[in-house]
């Protein structure tokens, strides 16, 4: 081990949990840092599935074709706040710059060499936390209504396959006897049959959390305001308690990232894509595994409280109001596809930190050696949690790195 001995991880999420433990792995002394409930933020409302094969980002030369259509019908899983736009279009423009062809095929590459490692993060992680009982592995399937659905997202579903992550085409005889559950027919369908799922996100993190106290841990229920350097290395200062010397910094507070001064992230273009679910308690039943509608954008996800319906993106930042659009859009959705309640026991917003090009930063921070980023996961913090807990424990340990970070360098953004 080099002469680093404490480490401060500035965020409880599931990407800053998974980083105190692997840094716990590899001898470190962690001090994890956040104001709320660990795990309670977005990471506790995802549609709760580690979509190793999702390298097709959301911004696609689909959006540029269809864009009207997204954000002005009634029915679209996309949704802005105009007046925000206005005022944020420099992050708006290279968003949608993001779009084009060219970009989407590095992006995609990137994404699809970073998830290939995905269950290198994760699995020894779900050991040291003996979390098997809170992953199922019954796959997971994408649907279509008709040929039309099927060959708009055709091109995205050849970038999976390009990129190695395989399915099995299944049509609408052989969808029915996997998921009898289902009201509404679809014509086509994806299985991923290797996919897994976390049956309730908080938990999970909450597992994780608890192994980390176990194994020395120390926690601190406050909020970083900023961070100082000195040839001691950083400085952690506190809005309520007493400032904190430390050897290295873990910036993973997902898209409050940038509200901490002094780490260089003020410099960065995150901004969030606004998320929703609604659940149905006791309705779990209903499903074998977690099924995507890909034109409405959802998940349908089984949970251990209930049934969950999860997706749709919304630019509005960060303001805690729910669109009530997005969750009729929800609402009206499910009960297409399943006999349901006729209102949900659960609505939920969360915040998905987000970057115009849709990668995560990962690696030094534009400020300090001492410092390191951890965020910017957009639809897939879930899933890209542990190797990049992974990744960070081998910087800091200055171990050959899994694989090359340079496509998440935050200086990409200079």
């Amino acid at each position: 081990m080099n002469k680093v001995k404490t480490i401060a991880v500035i965020g409880a999420g599931i990407v800053g949990c998974s980083c105190a433990l692997w840094l716990q792995k590899k001898g470190y002394s962690v001090i994890l840092i956040d104001p709320e409930k660990p795990g309670s933020g977005t990471s506790s409302g995802n549609a709760c599935t580690i979509a190793d094969y999702g390298c097709v980002p959301v911004n696609n030369p689909a959006i540029l074709k269809k864009l009207p259509i997204l954000m002005f019908s009634r029915n679209s899983p996309l949704s802005v706040d105009f007046g925000y736009a206005l005022t944020h279009l420099p992050w708006m423009l290279s968003f949608l710059s993001n779009c084009r062809a060219r970009k989407v095929a590095g992006i995609s590459r990137a994404l699809g060499m970073l998830l290939q490692k995905t269950y290198d993060g994760l699995d020894p992680l779900i050991e040291f936390c003996n979390a098997k009982a809170l992953l199922s592995r019954q796959g997971c399937m994408y649907l279509y209504r008709n040929n039309s659905e099927y060959e708009d997202a055709r091109a995205s579903n050849q970038v999976r396959k390009d990129h190695g992550f395989n399915f099995i085409e299944v049509d609408s005889n052989e969808i029915r006897e996997l998921e009898p559950g289902l009201k509404l027919p679809f014509a086509k369908g994806l299985l991923f049959q290797e996919a897994t799922q976390v049956v309730n996100p908080q938990s999970l993190t909450t597992r994780y959390f608890e192994t980390f106290l176990q194994n020395g841990g120390q926690y601190l229920a406050s909020r970083v305001e900023a961070i100082s350097h000195s040839d001691k290395g950083p400085l952690v200062q506190f809005d309520d308690a007493e400032n904190c010397q430390v050897d290295r910094a873990v910036i993973a507070a997902g898209a409050y990232s940038t509200r901490i001064k002094g780490v260089g992230t003020s410099q960065l273009p995150l901004d969030t894509e606004r998320g929703y679910h609604v659940q149905y308690r006791d309705r779990q039943s209903l499903l074998t595994r977690p099924v995507c509608w890909n034109a409405a954008g959802f998940y349908a996800t089984p949970t251990d409280e209930g049934l969950r319906f999860a997706g749709t993106v919304e630019i509005a930042g960060y303001g805690d109001h729910k669109n009530p659009r997005n969750i009729r859009h929800l609402i009206e959705h499910s009960h297409r596809m399943f006999d349901l309640p006729e209102q949900p026991d659960q609505d939920w917003l969360g915040f998905r930190p987000t970057f115009p090009d849709s990668l995560p930063a990962i690696g030094y921070s534009l400020s300090s050696e001492y410092v390191l980023y951890a965020f910017g996961h957009q639809h897939i913090g879930l899933t890209l949690a542990g190797i990049t807990g992974k990744l960070i424990s081998e910087i800091i340990n200055n171990e050959p790195l899994s694989l090359d970070i340079k496509a998440f360098s935050a200086r990409r953004f200079l």
